[in-house]
């Protein structure tokens, strides 16, 4: 009789088992802490390889073939095998702090409460849950990953979480679009642009073999996390559109069906009557247009605006006046986005607590973080621009563009500090909120420089030492947050070298400083020769908050 291939368990379920050693359970057995029929069932065949049931499996660490060096020892709180999950106390708490910290910031993939207990229950595809620890693990506390910098964690889950992709049983359906996504920035916030990219090509592939938004299914709750999936991939484009200048790939509708607001979708339930969430009584309601991503998808459109017109101001493609009345038309759009904001999204105190007590004060962030980003990218061209037309008229206009643009910067800044002050709402979520903070802080270096108000230079100096604080909280979790501030380092040389507004003009350098987040930046004026810098701004250390002040004084 042929042995068996696989334990009851596995073979009951349809899941490949797998045993690390000799004598031990099956890794979902484990994991499930099911008693395994395969424990003690093995016999040892020739150079230290054992068969078990008629499987072959790894020989215990220290029992190779002479033959063949021993591979290197893996460190504790890297996968076993190819597709081991770390325990299940572990992966539940990541999963959990998967939800916290970058589901509804990041990404829109999943509905919580039925992830989680489908997860809990051994239904969700091993690369989700890959996926999501190699995204959290770098911010875990368990002592499962002592030992192990914060940025070393990802690596390991994140390969073996894509293998795990690339081997599914299905290829196009709903979890793998997720999984591509999460996937894709996994790879992202891990310096992996290659795979980045390979693997949200694959979702846009996915989402239009999909159908989606448009083939739904009946399922409430399977029909929103869709078009949160869809809208998800949509955004991404954008973003990655702006930044590698390539064009987008999807196109939207005005008859797409938008997010459902975040505490109804959170709040949906399995039990729920059929009918409790028909199109109809959603549209009643105005549950689609109430939300804080449904606002969020115009100013994802105005982004993608934004980035563009730098890059054709950087390439000299306008003239002025194009230049101008451009400005005017997004100005248009940002200010026609903040009116059109219902009273319940509007930035206020009363606002932001209502979302912080009902669990949604980083996704409210999200949003305003998001509105003042592209706000400041816009108006940044008129920092280097004299207020005066030739001929010494005044121009007003630029001048109220300029001191929007300081307003947004010091916003962005004061926002994210106040934010990320609180225990709990800590802007963790990605790795580009190190990005807008830096771009913030060339502005306010700015201030510095060429104010003459002093409030305005002292509230400068506050910022940009509050910045840096938070640019090196994010540096422990994210190594993309590291060339955020190699680019600080080199804005900070260009101003040491050339203490003029000329520094502060778009060309394509500042284009690759504002739009290029993922990508280095030479020296501004590398064919100047640069003073001796202190010991703090050696290339292996973070610039020092003193620098900033010092740099005000030397250039005052």
């Amino acid at each position: 009789m042929r042995p068996a291939s696989s334990c009851t368990q596995c073979r009951s379920r349809k899941k490949r088992c797998i045993v690390a050693e000799l004598g031990r359970s099956c890794s979902l057995c484990i994991r499930k802490k099911w008693k395994c029929d395969l424990v003690n069932n093995a016999t040892v065949s020739v150079s230290g390889i054992t068969s078990q049931g008629g499987r072959c499996v790894l020989p215990p660490r220290g029992q190779g073939s002479q033959l063949a060096p021993s591979p290197p020892e893996i460190p504790a709180a890297s996968p076993q095998s190819e597709t081991n999950l770390p325990p299940s106390s572990v992966c539940n708490e990541l999963v959990d702090l998967y939800f916290d910290l970058i589901d509804e910031k990041q990404l829109i993939l999943f509905h919580r409460n039925t992830f989680v207990s489908a997860q809990r229950a051994g239904q969700v595809p091993d690369f989700l849950v890959l996926g999501m620890v190699a995204m959290v693990a770098r911010f875990s506390r368990n002592p499962y990953f002592d030992d192990i910098h914060p940025w070393d964690r990802a690596k390991p889950w994140l390969k073996i979480a894509i293998r795990a992709f690339h081997d599914r049983s299905e290829l196009i359906n709903l979890a793998s679009l997720q999984g591509s996504i999460l996937l894709s920035f996994a790879a992202f916030a891990d310096g992996d642009l290659e795979q980045e990219a390979l693997l949200a090509a694959q979702a846009m592939c996915m989402v239009r073999m999909l159908r989606l938004p448009v083939n739904l299914s009946s399922d409430p709750i399977q029909r929103e996390v869709e078009i949160r999936a869809f809208w998800n991939i949509w955004m991404i484009g954008n973003w990655d559109s702006g930044r590698t200048q390539i064009p987008r790939q999807m196109m939207v509708s005005s008859e797409y069906k938008q997010p459902l607001e975040e505490e109804v979708f959170r709040n949906m339930d399995p039990s729920d009557p059929p009918d409790q969430y028909s199109e109809e009584n959603v549209e009643a309601l105005g549950l689609r247009r109430s939300g804080l991503w449904s606002s969020m998808l115009a100013m994802s459109e105005i982004h993608l605006q934004v980035m563009r017109f730098n890059d054709e101001i950087g390439q000299n493609s306008l003239s002025p006046a194009e230049t101008r009345q451009r400005v005017r038309e997004i100005a248009g759009l940002l200010d026609g986005w903040l009116c059109g904001l219902p009273s319940h999204l509007r930035d206020s105190p009363e606002n932001r607590h209502r979302f912080a007590s009902r669990g949604l004060g980083r996704v409210f962030t999200v949003q305003w973080l998001v509105y003042h980003h592209q706000s400041q990218l816009l108006y940044y061209q008129f920092l280097n621009r004299d207020a005066e037309f030739p001929g010494g008229r005044s121009d007003p206009e630029a001048s109220m563009y300029a001191d929007r643009c300081r307003k947004h910067a010091a916003a962005l800044s004061q926002v994210m500090w106040d934010t990320n002050s609180v225990p709990g709402m800590e802007c963790l979520w990605s790795p580009v909120n190190g990005h807008l903070l830096v771009v913030s802080s060339s502005i306010l270096l700015y201030t510095l420089l060429f104010d003459t108000n002093e409030e305005g230079i002292a509230t400068a100096r506050t910022l940009l030492e509050q910045n840096f604080i938070m640019l090196l909280q994010f540096r422990k979790y994210w190594p993309l947050v590291e060339l955020s501030m190699t680019r600080l380092r080199a804005f900070h040389r260009a101003c040491q070298l050339n203490s003029t507004q000329e520094t502060f003009g778009i060309d394509h350098w500042m284009i690759d400083f504002l739009n290029r987040y993922d990508a280095q930046i030479s020296d501004r004026y590398s064919d100047i020769l640069p003073p001796p810098l202190d010991a703090e701004t050696a290339d292996n250390n973070p610039p020092s908050v003193d620098l900033w002040l010092q740099l005000s004084e030397v250039h005052r």
